[in-house]
């Protein structure tokens, strides 16, 4: 299930700082600094993450480059593309998914 959306960034936004938010917050736009959460992030297909997240569930079809943490569960659709050190729970990778980068799953036991 999917929280309430709590928060969009339009596609033809650019944000850069830190962002912490509760519920879901969904990134259309272009995103460079922090997020935390201990909600849910999703990345739409023109949505590019650039630094670090750090945040409780994510669904990624767009573009991250950086660093990201997610604690429980990442889904990575067709569309994703991860240039990125991540650190997961349980990751979840649809085929065109692609990943270039540095990988840690713990599984569900740690998170």
């Amino acid at each position: 299930h999917r929280p309430p959306l709590a928060a969009l960034m339009g596609a033809d936004a650019h944000y850069e700082g830190d962002l912490r938010f509760d519920g879901r917050v969904r990134v259309d736009g272009h995103f460079t600094g922090r997020i935390y959460s201990e909600d849910l992030l999703e990345i739409g297909k023109e949505g590019v993450i650039e630094g670090e997240a750090d945040v409780c569930r994510a669904v990624v079809a767009g573009v991250i480059r950086g660093r990201i943490r997610v604690r429980e569960h990442l889904l990575l659709e067709p569309t994703a593309r991860i240039e990125a050190v991540m650190d997961v729970g349980v990751l979840e990778v649809h085929p065109g998914a692609q990943i270039r980068g540095e990988l840690r799953v713990r599984g569900e036991e740690e998170s």
